[in-house]
């Protein structure tokens, strides 16, 4: 049995159950709950568990506002979404996104700033996650009668790109985003390399292409001993080359200075493509 730390709401409950604070859901467990009280949790529907303080006190502070309905739709969403991409979503996904759907609703209007959020260039470098978020706002359409479009899409795929990522910031997010937007321009209109979107080996320079934007807003670094084996012929190459002017634009652009390493393994993955 847990113990009642505090009532959020009629709906909501904050517990300690074996040391650990959880937040507990569900349709009235509110009503007659006192702190210091025992509560099974196996009486709620919905046990919120987040790794620090502040979230727990935004979550509660949400929750105390947010009506039960929008929170259970939210967690299918996170489930369906979750089970659609096939990978971890960070916990936080649980706040930042009952808190959208909600304020999205409440609004009941397609804004118009969205348009900021570099949709295009999110449709061609979050294929997956665009086409998720695509479906998410159909469902949300369907279930709160509202008539969102592409620019709610982008939000939602912003969410999913920052659960995917462990990325609480947006604004990181959209510079990953912008880096990578760079990156793809310079290839396509300075070396007019064109690519195959659905080839393998496009996807994989995505991946890889994310991670790199990822490191260089994080400032972290590939291990230099990692490409070692390359000979002086590979840094000959055409290829080499693009992935020398990427580098020399991020510097120009970014003032960020990236490293061999980077340079031989974007090289590598735009070999693969050429």
């Amino acid at each position: 049995m847990a113990s009642v730390i505090k009532k959020i709401n009629s709906n909501a409950i904050l517990v300690e159950d074996n040391g650990i604070e959880k937040i507990l859901m569900g349709k009235g467990i509110g009503f007659h709950t006192d702190p210091n009280k025992e509560f099974d949790v196996v009486c709620a529907d919905k046990i919120f568990v987040l790794d620090s303080k502040e979230k727990s006190n935004r979550f509660m502070q949400f929750a105390a506002q947010t009506p039960l309905e929008y929170i259970e739709f939210a967690e299918r969403m996170i489930e369906f979404i979750a089970n659609e991409i096939n990978q971890e979503l960070d916990p936080y996904i649980n706040i930042a996104l009952t808190e959208h759907i909600y304020f999205a609703v409440q609004r009941k209007k397609d804004d118009p700033q969205v348009t900021a959020i570099m949709l295009p260039e999110m449709k061609m470098m979050y294929p997956k996650e665009f086409q998720v978020a695509s479906v998410v706002v159909n469902k949300i359409n369907q279930e709160f009668d509202t008539e969102f479009r592409d620019n709610e899409v982008g939000f939602i795929t912003m969410h999913i790109v920052n659960a995917v990522l462990g990325e609480r910031d947006s604004q990181n997010s959209l510079k990953m985003l912008e880096i990578m937007s760079n990156i793809l321009d310079l290839i396509e209109t300075k070396h007019h390399l064109t690519f195959d979107t659905d080839s393998f080996h496009y996807n994989r320079l995505l991946i890889h292409l994310r991670f790199l934007c990822k490191r260089i807003v994080y400032s972290e670094n590939l291990s230099e001993e990692k490409f070692a084996f390359l000979d002086k012929q590979f840094r000959e190459t055409y290829c080499y080359q693009i992935a020398k002017d990427i580098a020399d634009m991020i510097k120009e652009k970014y003032k960020i200075v990236i490293s061999n390493s980077e340079i031989d393994y974007l090289a590598i993955h735009l070999n693969r493509i050429h």
